[in-house]
C-alpha cells in the first residue's frame, strides 16, 4: 500500500500546507521517519542526499507542538549558517503555507545577539541555528531549555566531530532526560555511531532510507577529465561552455582561491559568486541569494557550501580541486540531483589526483566515466598521463651539401655530349 502524509498521521492543515507547495507524495525516508520520530523515541536516520530529510523531521515536530506550551519545545542544530538558514526558511513557509502559528527563530553566531533575544521573548516554538549561539542563550536563560522535547542534529555527522561534539553535549544535558533525540546524516559512519550512542538512549529507533550506492541518487552521472595542472581553470571553462548548466557548484579545497576563481570566471564572461567559511554574513547571504534566482549560473564554493544547501535546480558540480575525503565527495556530488532530477559530478584531476577517484570508487562503489571535452562536447576519453606531457620537439635533419645524396653517396650530373 502507497503511503501518503494522511496515512502518516499529519493534520489536514499540514497536508494541505504541502500540496501548496507541489509536495503530495512522501519520500522513502519520510515515509520511515515521521512515524520514528511520533513515538517520542531517539532516531538515528540516515537518507542519501536530497531525499527530503529536512521536511522529514520537521513535519513531526510542527504535529507535536503544543499550543499551550509557551516555549521553545524543539531545538535544531546544524554545522553551518547556510543550513540553519534553509531549515528556518522551510519551517516558515511550511506555516504560512499551513495556517499553523508554530513560529520558528533563527538563531546563529554572525547575526546580532540583542535582535534574537528580543525574538525569543515572542515564545517561538521551535529554534534553529548553531551550536555555540544557541548554548549562550540558554545558558542567559533565554532559552528556557526543561521546555524542550525534541533536539535534532541536522548533518549529525559534522555535529559529532571533535570540534563540535563538546558544544552538542553541553546543549542536550541542559535538557531534561525525557526529551528525544533525532539525529540525522547521509553517512553515519563508525565514529559518528560511537558518539550517538553516547548521547542516546538505548532503545533509538535506526532508520535507513531507499538503499542507492554511496548514498547518492543514481540520478547523478560521476565523471573525471584529466589534465595538467596549469590547465585546469582552462578545463573548467570548457566544461562551462559546453555543458550550458543552468546552475553550477564549482568547489575548491583552498578557501583563499574562491575569489580569484571568481575574479577569472567573471573576467571571461561567466557570471559567478563566491562562497565561503570567513564571507561576511550579507555578502554570503547575497552570493546564496543571486545563485538561487539565477543572477549568477556558477557558485563556486569550499566545503562549506557542500553540507546542507538545498537548490533545488543544481545540474552540476565540478570539483576544480578533487576532495581527498570520500565523505566530501559524497557531499558535494549531492548538491545537484535533487529530488529525482538528474546531475552531473565533475572532477577535473591531475594524473596524480586519479587515485582519489578510484578511491571513491572503492569506497561508495560509484561508476566514474573518463571523459574530454572535444569540439566543446564532453566526449569519452581514453587519455593517459603520457598524453598530457609536453611533446618533446625532432631535431631538424641538416641540411645536405650540394651534390650529395641523402645517403651521403655522391651523385654526377652527366653534361651532354
Amino acid at each position: 500500500m502507497e503511503q501518503n502524509f494522511q496515512t502518516l498521521g499529519l493534520s489536514d492543515a499540514l497536508v494541505a500546507g504541502l500540496a501548496k507547495q507541489d509536495i503530495t507524495v512522501p519520500t522513502d525516508i519520510q515515509t520511515k521517519m515521521i512515524p520514528a520520530i511520533m513515538t517520542g523515541k531517539d532516531v538515528v536516520g540516515r537518507s542519501e542526499t536530497g531525499s527530503g530529510k529536512t521536511l522529514a523531521y520537521l513535519l513531526p515536530i510542527f504535529q507535536k507542538i503544543d499550543p499551550n506550551v509557551r516555549g521553545t519545545q524543539a531545538i535544531i542544530l546544524t554545522p553551518t549558517h547556510e543550513l540553519a538558514a534553509q531549515v528556518h526558511r522551510q519551517a516558515e513557509l511550511l506555516a504560512k503555507n499551513a495556517g499553523v502559528n508554530v513560529g520558528c527563530a533563527l538563531i546563529i553566531g554572525t547575526a546580532r545577539l540583542q535582535r534574537q533575544v528580543e525574538r525569543l521573548r515572542e515564545k517561538p516554538p521551535i529554534v534553529v541555528g548553531s551550536t555555540g549561539r544557541i548554548l549562550d542563550l540558554i545558558k542567559r536563560k533565554k532559552i528556557q531549555a526543561h521546555l524542550v522535547k525534541t533536539i535534532v542534529l541536522d548533518e549529525g555527522d559534522r555535529l559529532l566531530e571533535d570540534g563540535n561534539f563538546a558544544a552538542v553535549q553541553a546543549v542536550i544535558k541542559t535538557t531534561l532526560r525525557d526529551r528525544q533525540l533525532v539525529l540525522l546524516s547521509a553517512s553515519v559512519g563508525g565514529e559518528t555511531q560511537q558518539r550517538a550512542k553516547e548521547i542516546m538512549k538505548e532503545d533509538a529507533l535506526f532508520v535507513e532510507g531507499a538503499s542507492q550506492v554511496g548514498q547518492v541518487p543514481d540520478t547523478i552521472s560521476h565523471y573525471f577529465i584529466l589534465t595538467a595542472p596549469r590547465e585546469k581553470f582552462l578545463m573548467l571553462r570548457k566544461v562551462l561552455a559546453g555543458e550550458k548548466p543552468k546552475k553550477a557548484m564549482v568547489f575548491l579545497n583552498n578557501p583563499e582561491n574562491i575569489e580569484v576563481t571568481v575574479d577569472k570566471l567573471n573576467y571571461h564572461g561567466i557570471k559567478a559568486a563566491g562562497i565561503y567559511g570567513q564571507v561576511g554574513k550579507l555578502d554570503r547571504k547575497t552570493a546564496l541569494d543571486d545563485f538561487r534566482e539565477g543572477r549568477v549560473q556558477v557558485l563556486v564554493a569550499s566545503d562549506i557550501g557542500a553540507r546542507g544547501l538545498d537548490i533545488p535546480d543544481v545540474t552540476h558540480v565540478i570539483n576544480l580541486d578533487i576532495p581527498e575525503d570520500p565523505t566530501h565527495y559524497l557531499h558535494r556530488a549531492g548538491r545537484c540531483g535533487r529530488q529525482g532530477q538528474t546531475g552531473c559530478a565533475i572532477s577535473i584531476v591531475t594524473p596524480y589526483e586519479r587515485r582519489w577517484i578510484h578511491k571513491y570508487e572503492k569506497v561508495w562503489g560509484l561508476r566514474f566515466a573518463q571523459k574530454d571535452m572535444v569540439y566543446g562536447k564532453l566526449t569519452d576519453s581514453t587519455k593517459t598521463k603520457k598524453d598530457l606531457e609536453p611533446r618533446k620537439s625532432q631535431p631538424k635533419e641538416k641540411a645536405q651539401p650540394k651534390g650529395q645524396a641523402k645517403s651521403g653517396k655522391k651523385f654526377v650530373i652527366k653534361k651532354k655530349k
